[in-house]
């Protein structure tokens, strides 16, 4: 690998980004979800006496979906903003609105205000949702390097998640017990995060975007019909669909099963740290490896995982299926990131904005279902569906893999 990707000023700079913007996503992940439990506990158990996690559990994941809302709405507004504004402003204005959800979030959990609390984390999606940009900034921030240098920046990039999934998770639970009101030192930690990601975005240099008006104009169904695009897309959905329903669902289901928050912890940062160590490793393998293969080793891991998740239900049981889908995500979403970069066309922009709505869609989609499916069908049900849902996937890619 050439040196100059590990001294290069922009990179190091992404780098850091993806890893504090990622703390903040693995944050919420862990504390989300048990923090809206917390606050519902004591708005409904006068109204369910006789059932009194039932709601609580149902709407918990409430405040994930907001945050995912936010990031939803963002990024569709993403491609225009950074075309007119460039992409470091738009960077900073969602430190700025994260640094706002995180002060909300803090006060709603001291005041106990559910309501609020998803209001602040649908403003902390804003925030959120540039942690999905980073991984198409290597060709602006090595704009003369060749294209097998940029996917090797790519997943050097992608790898700063380690540094997130690390951080935030051993964050939010010191700051669970930090204060009187329980979860609200996480999100203090979650302010402090905004601020220094904001910080570290100021010196940032990347190529300007061309002006929109200098682009040729294209159909949008032009750039959605390209074979390269849909099976890009679908792996980078698919596989962030399916880690967030597992991910946002393990510390719901493994309090259900009577585990501790520092178990949930521990199974989190090692899930965190499996999704990203990958990228060190594909960094040096690239030429060896396609991008399709890529997303097929993802999806043999999704399955071991899949059935390590049905057949045991012990901290080991969550521990080795959570690890096995974060690695999986890590093939299966690099290897549509790879294809994605690596498509010449005057519509990249718009392809990038379009591949990032299609992922959050697919989150919005799958944590608002977590809640619905934990508390009628358990966490072993909740696989099941997972089980189906990758054998579908997999005969789509081989049908669209036809056409490239």
């Amino acid at each position: 690998m050439h040196k100059f990707i590990f001294l290069n000023k922009n990179i190091i700079l992404l780098l850091l980004g993806q890893g504090f913007s990622g703390a903040v996503v693995s944050l919420l992940t862990f504390s989300s979800g048990l923090a809206g439990k917390w606050l519902l506990d004591g708005v409904l158990y006068s109204k369910t006496p006789s059932c009194p996690n039932c709601y609580s559990s149902s709407f918990a994941t409430f405040p994930i979906s907001a945050t995912l809302c936010g990031a939803f709405i963002a990024v569709l507004f993403s491609s225009n903003l950074m075309q007119k504004f460039g992409r470091k402003k738009v960077f900073l204005w969602a430190s700025l609105i994260g640094a706002l959800g995180a002060i909300f979030a803090i006060f709603s959990l001291i005041n106990g205000l559910f309501y609020l609390f998803c209001f602040a984390t649908f403003l902390l999606g804003f925030f959120t949702a540039l942690n999905q940009f980073y991984r198409f900034l290597a060709s602006e921030a090595l704009s003369l390097a060749t294209q097998n240098d940029k996917n090797r920046a790519t997943a050097l990039i992608v790898a700063g998640g380690i540094m997130g999934g690390v951080l935030g998770p051993n964050l939010a639970n010191i700051g669970t017990m930090m204060f009187e009101a329980p979860f609200a030192g996480s999100f203090l930690f979650a302010l402090l995060l905004c601020v220094i990601n904001f910080i570290i975005t100021l010196p940032l240099a990347l190529t300007p975007l061309k002006p929109t008006n200098q682009l040729p104009k294209a159909p949008l169904m032009t750039c959605i019909k390209e074979p390269n695009f849909i099976l890009a897309t679908m792996a980078c959905a698919f596989g962030f669909a399916y880690m967030t329903l597992i991910m946002n669902a393990a510390p719901l289901a493994m309090s259900q099963y009577k585990f501790s928050y520092d178990a949930a912890k521990s199974v989190l940062v090692w899930h965190f740290i499996a999704m990203y160590a990958p990228s060190l490793f594909l960094a040096f393998f690239l030429k060896s490896l396609s991008p399709f293969r890529l997303i097929l080793l993802g999806i043999l891991f999704y399955l071991i995982a899949v059935f390590v998740a049905i057949f045991s239900v012990s901290f080991w049981g969550f521990w080795v299926s959570l690890v096995l889908v974060g690695i999986g995500w890590a093939f299966s979403f690099n290897g549509g990131t790879f294809m994605l970069n690596a498509i010449n066309s005057e519509h990249k922009l718009r392809l990038q904005g379009l591949n990032a709505i299609s992922v959050f869609g697919a989150n919005l989609l799958a944590s608002s279902s977590v809640g619905f499916v934990l508390a009628n069908g358990g966490w072993i049900v909740l696989n099941l569906i997972l089980l189906g849902f990758i054998i579908l996937f997999l005969l789509a890619i081989f049908i669209f893999k036809r056409d490239i």
